[in-house]
């Protein structure tokens, strides 16, 4: 819908008169304008544009050339060395999928299948183009008359370029998990965009909640979402698509062969997973079955989460090459999931506090769980030195994250000396450390007893005068918490 411009708004920008706006969004407003020849385009205006946005905008706008154009709105022209950077691009005339959805409800029959067909197929000629859209969404589907056009790429990149922002760009409720995790945006995570957008579009209700973003960016890290109102021959697929781990979902590529009736190439597995250049953002090693014929147990998990870091049992990088699904893949991955879902938490529900690697030591300290018993060292009563004098107290501080998505957060911790066990707490969530190791200086717990949402982990306390450095790392490695406490 079109609204009058504002008051602070620019009359034109260029040799485009802009007559109204289109929509306002994080990283700018879109007006409707008016070309030179008549023709009705969309012109961005771009905010917080420095140098570096600008350099690596017009390294994207050319990149974004390299993408068929009839699946998105054609960028026409563009300004980015100006005091007011802006994009025009060809003008859609039709609502939003959002739009559609919110005013007449979800869809159905063959407008929900030429949707999902028609979106896989710019999915797929953006990641051909060497491209990640990055804020595939309901607000960024047009429903034009020829058909749906993809559009506001957020702002779209070459897969191979630095991004151009701090934090991670999309909205809360399509990020895939890696990306809330602090991992770069990738092919891998427009398919759950894409499987989160279709969700949508089938039932009228976002994949993972419309409630607070905190809950939100939970439920996408921790829980599968309902997808019992997609149709039967859909509801498989985008399953798959909205898998926790980005090597078991298929490429845009295999969305669309998938859809049309067509089997993948099972030689091209796992390569958009890895992050590959133009020609690799396609393949999966699971060959697709006709849509049509849905199988629910067909959803295949292979290795541990590629933005995890862990190797696959041959020492290959899990965005490598897959192989086939056994068994034995599917339990020990289970397991690698349930670790996920107990160590993963979100934004502002989010307590959390690393630890040295696995098998690192620190010569200098003194290992408790060796003068422990069996029973101690399984989480039962532990006995044996204990927590020394130094740390004996109540500290409290201020801890904040190693992702911008997620939020800060107050603690408390209360210690006894010679204990091996100490309270933890931040509002709403109360823990049990239990001490690990420790020397006069350091000492490292194990978090857990949370309960809830509430994240275990290992936690670090490291004296630094009459102050602790506070250091916090989930169990696989993918978020942290830092911060500096003092004696209560």
């Amino acid at each position: 819908m079109v609204t009058p411009l504002d008051p602070g708004d620019p009359h034109s920008l260029g040799e485009y008169r802009l007559t109204g706006r289109l929509g306002e969004g994080g990283q700018g407003v879109v007006y409707l304008g008016v070309s030179p020849s008549g023709a009705h385009v969309a012109v961005k205006l771009l905010r917080g544009a420095d140098d570096g946005v600008r350099h690596s905008l017009a390294r994207e706008l050319a990149a974004l050339r390299d993408v068929a154009p009839f699946c998105t709105a054609r960028v026409l022209a563009a300004d980015v060395a100006g005091r007011r950077p802006y994009v025009v691009s060809e003008y859609v005339d039709g609502p939003s999928l959002q739009e559609r959805v919110s005013s007449s409800g979800p869809l159905t029959g063959g407008e929900l299948d030429r949707l999902a067909v028609g979106t896989a197929t710019a999915l797929a000629a953006i990641h051909a183009a060497g491209v990640v859209h990055r804020d595939f969404k309901p607000g960024n589907v047009l429903l034009g008359p020829d058909g749906p056009r993809v559009v506001d790429f957020g702002i779209a990149r070459p897969s191979e370029s630095e991004t151009i922002t701090g934090g991670p760009i999309g909205t809360p409720a399509y990020l895939a998990p890696e990306q809330i995790a602090g991992h770069p945006a990738s092919a891998a995570s427009d398919v759950f965009a894409w499987g989160a957008t279709i969700v949508y579009a089938a039932t009228g209700r976002a994949a993972f909640g419309s409630d607070s973003v905190a809950s939100v960016l939970h439920r996408i890290m921790t829980v599968d979402p309902d997808v019992s109102g997609v149709p039967a021959p859909l509801r498989g697929l985008v399953a798959r698509c909205v898998s926790k781990d980005p090597a078991g979902r298929p490429t845009a590529r295999d969305v669309l062969l998938t859809l049309v009736g067509a089997a993948p190439d099972p030689l091209r597995a796992g390569e958009a997973a890895a992050g590959g250049g133009p020609g690799d953002l396609r393949g999966s090693s699971d060959p697709a079955p006709h849509l049509w014929a849905d199988d629910p147990d067909r959803r295949r998990f292979t290795q541990p989460p590629a933005w995890a870091g862990h190797p696959t049992q041959d020492g290959v990088p899990s965005g490598a090459a897959e192989r086939p699904s056994t068994p034995g893949n599917r339990k020990a991955l289970a397991f690698a999931f349930a670790a996920l879902g107990a160590a993963l938490f979100a934004v502002a529900v989010i307590v959390v506090p690393p630890l040295l690697a696995p098998g690192q030591e620190d010569p200098e300290t003194t290992t408790v769980r060796s003068t422990l018993t069996p029973e101690a060292q399984s989480g039962e009563t532990p006995t044996g030195s204990g927590l020394p004098e130094a740390f004996d107290g109540r500290w409290e501080g201020h801890i904040v994250p190693s992702n911008p998505v997620m939020s800060e957060h107050d603690i408390s911790i209360d210690l006894d000396a010679g204990e091996t066990t100490g309270k933890w707490s931040e509002d709403p969530c109360e823990g049990t450390l239990t001490l690990t190791r420790a020397s006069a200086e350091s000492a490292e717990f194990r978090l857990d007893g949370l309960g809830g949402q509430c994240v275990p982990g290992n936690v670090v306390l490291t004296l630094k005068g009459d102050q602790a450095e506070y250091v916090w790392n989930d169990d696989l490695g993918l978020l942290s918490y830092t911060g500096t406490l003092t004696r209560g």
